[in-house]
């Protein structure tokens, strides 16, 4: 997504677009009527569709077909943004532990037993 700003609310950063009128607006202008999976309304088409206020929708930024188009590319870069974060994941640490220390000798070590195996508790 671009660098948007919310139509009534020039501070917030859009969140998403109306289905109806395809401006943008913040979580706040948004009505999600059929669930978080569908396009939006803003407030003013939510009322208009709702049969409250026949008036009170917003005139179209866009035509029908521009507005599926900007779905469609919102909701590719939706999924694009989902599969770079599960790329990043947290580098993979090595726990093993190394064979040979410079700081200890196995061969220093003193044999307990009287075959020659090292005995260790």
């Amino acid at each position: 997504m671009q660098d948007q700003r919310c139509v009534r609310h020039s501070f917030e950063m859009a969140e998403n677009s109306c289905r109806n009128c395809g401006h943008d607006f913040c979580n706040e202008c948004l009505v999600y009527a059929f669930g978080p999976d569908k396009p939006p309304y803003c407030v003013s088409c939510a009322l208009a569709a709702a049969g409250v206020r026949a008036n009170a929708a917003n005139r179209p930024a866009y035509s029908k077909r521009e507005l599926r188009r900007r779905q469609k590319e919102r909701r590719k870069a939706e999924r694009e943004q989902k599969v770079a974060a599960r790329a990043q994941v947290a580098p993979e640490i090595d726990w093993s532990v190394p064979e040979s220390s410079p700081d200890f000798d196995w061969a220093d070590e003193p044999n307990d037993s009287a075959d020659g195996h090292v005995v260790s508790f």
